[in-house]
């Protein structure tokens, strides 16, 4: 047909179909990356600081010569605190800050560190706290999502983690399951941010995931079953709260690829909530129609980075 027209129009018509396949294609990875489905585990609070000592005045008391040094970060205090924090959990769309409906997870516990948490076999011992019990149906942005006020008894380095359950996503054909895990450190105690949680698959941060401004370098490791995801897909999403435009879809999130030890690192630019994101294949689930349909495995870590000029209390 473009045989006929003369070579003025037939460069017209060239151009226009070449800049409608463009944005098409642009329109397809806008809705992919747009559209991003990842499962939220944000406490209320990115860490829980010690309290100030305060004198009856309600002045900040001044540290005397006889008074006893406080704990060094990791050292551990054993004494009974009480302290809070509420949990979300839920399915979201973060570049969008879209909610979505999500089930109940099968598996919500956290597991706490601190200097006194027994060695076996040369391998640290958490105490463990199944919290799934503690979970109470709530909407989050206009969706059925899930919360829990979780006490906190003792100072430590809390893990907390859950396995969501497998859902189907009919735009991709395909199953999707997350494993997530995120850190919250209770009066300064650090040990164990590095550790593994025992999840199926899970995000060892190599970076410490807690106290940082951007702009911060974040380096990690991705395991399934305590081998490293080499060579796999890695992305770093942000939850977009104040609703930014990015100037491609591109710019909607950071992506790479784990290398042969199953590392990776970002240069985590923006304030707020990050999730670490790394995906493999899993065995086929029987789908909607009775017949096998790929599983989507993805291993998600949660943590917060500070603006540089964030007060205490004010993140």
């Amino acid at each position: 047909m473009l045989t006929t027209l003369s070579p003025a129009y037939r460069n017209m018509a060239i151009q226009f179909i070449f800049l409608i396949t463009f944005i098409g294609i642009m329109t397809c990875w806008s809705s992919s990356r747009s559209l991003a489905q990842v499962t939220l585990l944000i406490p209320s609070q990115p860490s829980i600081e010690k309290p100030s000592p305060v004198a009856p005045t309600g002045k900040v008391k001044q540290p005397s010569s006889q008074s006893v040094p406080a704990p060094l970060s990791g050292s551990g205090e054993t004494r009974s605190i009480a302290q809070e924090v509420d949990v979300l959990i839920t399915m979201m769309r973060p570049f969008l800050h879209q909610g979505l409906p999500m089930d109940m997870p099968q598996l919500f516990a956290v597991l706490r560190y601190d200097a006194e948490t027994p060695v076996t076999d040369g391998l640290l011992q958490p105490e463990r706290r199944d919290l799934l019990g503690d979970v109470e149906e709530i909407l989050y942005l206009e969706q059925k999502a899930w919360g829990a006020n979780v006490a906190l008894d003792h100072p430590g380095l809390h893990h907390f983690i859950i396995e969501a359950r497998p859902w189907w996503d009919a735009a991709r054909q395909r199953f999707i399951q997350h494993y997530v895990k995120t850190t919250v450190p209770v009066y300064g105690i650090d040990r164990g941010w590095h550790l593994p949680a025992g999840q199926r698959m899970e995000i060892l941060p190599l970076t410490r995931p807690f106290g940082l401004t951007v702009p911060v370098l974040f380096l990690g490791r991705a395991v399934r079953s305590g081998n490293p995801m080499a060579d796999v897909p890695v992305r770093m999403l942000r939850i977009n709260t104040d609703k930014r435009t990015a100037p491609t879809p591109w710019h909607e999130e950071l992506v790479g690829r784990t290398d042969g030890n199953g590392q990776f690192s970002f240069v985590l630019h923006q304030p707020g909530w990050w999730c670490c994101q790394a995906t493999v294949e899993g065995a086929p689930l029987k789908g909607p129609d009775g017949h096998p349909r790929p599983l989507e495995l993805s291993a998600l870590f949660w943590l917060y980075v500070d603006s540089p000029v964030a007060a205490p209390g004010k993140r």
